[in-house]
């Protein structure tokens, strides 16, 4: 099943702060991208050409690294990660669990991710 994406632009750290926290009840995706870069533009395409995560699973937020250079640079310096685009970062727990960039990106990835942090968290809490 195909959804469409819906971004959210994430344009200070307040936002970001906000994200993190909401991610401890459900996960969030950034994508942080150059759309002047034949590399990122190709990379958000094919996002959103096979995208098929639903929008009740994963809250999704873009960042333009030219229009908002420090919060990419703050987000990346936060999340402990190297600094590329395009990227994606998924936050969940308030931690970031798993970052992709580059031809890497793929929404394959993304969804074993996603499956992976679900099935630890069911399982954590079935040991409280």
């Amino acid at each position: 099943m195909s959804y469409p994406l819906n971004w959210k632009s994430l344009n200070t750290l307040s936002e970001f702060d906000r994200l993190v926290e909401d991610s401890r009840e459900k996960p969030a995706l950034v994508f942080k991208h150059r759309p002047s870069s034949p590399e990122s533009a190709h990379a958000k395409e094919l996002l959103e050409r096979d995208w098929s995560i639903s929008p009740e699973s994963l809250d999704l937020y873009i960042i333009d690294v030219m229009k908002d250079k420090d919060i990419a640079e703050a987000v990346t310096d936060i999340a402990g990660v190297i600094n590329e685009y395009p990227q994606v970062l998924l936050f969940a727990d308030g931690v970031t669990m798993y970052d992709e960039s580059r031809e890497m990106i793929s929404v394959k990835k993304i969804k074993l991710a996603l499956k992976i942090i679900n099935r630890t968290f069911k399982w954590m809490e079935t040991r409280v």
